[in-house]
């Protein structure tokens, strides 16, 4: 939850405003948070457009592929996640209620993941993504070959 939405339930709570001037506060956070993403998809536009930026383009997608090796039978996996759905994901994480964020990071823990869902933003997201740009997982065995990218 941002600082804005905590700031706004707290007067509520206070009494210091009504249940309309608070829904009216929450609705113009909301539309600030609307126009700040359309900007941002704009500028992603404008970005990829640039022939000098290239090199630089953030990532739009990742890539999951597994692949039975020759001679093998097996099942073909072939999965496209839009970045974009993790930014969504990140922002869903802020309405999370704190004793929930911790009980989620101890599940995580327990299974190898290490990530503090409080202390994640759609800054540190950008970081992650940036750094999953230049990334090429390849897992090749006996059986099967896997691939993890971003594109």
């Amino acid at each position: 939850m941002s600082e804005e939405r905590r700031r706004i339930l707290a007067m509520l709570g206070e009494g210091k405003i009504t249940a309309d001037e608070a829904e009216e506060l929450l609705d113009a956070i909301e539309k600030q948070y609307k126009t700040d993403d359309v900007k941002a998809s704009i500028s992603e536009a404008s970005d990829d457009s640039d022939e000098n930026n290239k090199k630089t383009k953030k990532p739009k997608f990742l890539r999951i592929m597994v692949e039975p090796k020759d001679g093998r039978s097996g099942e073909k996996v072939n999965i496209r996640i839009p970045m974009m759905l993790l930014r969504a994901g990140v922002k869903l994480a802020s309405v999370v209620p704190g004793g929930a964020k911790d009980k989620i990071n101890d599940k995580m823990r327990d299974k190898g993941i290490n990530i503090d869902i409080n202390n994640l933003d759609s800054k540190s997201l950008d970081e992650i993504v940036t750094g999953l740009g230049s990334m090429c997982i390849d897992v090749d065995d006996d059986k099967e070959k896997v691939k993890i990218f971003c594109e």
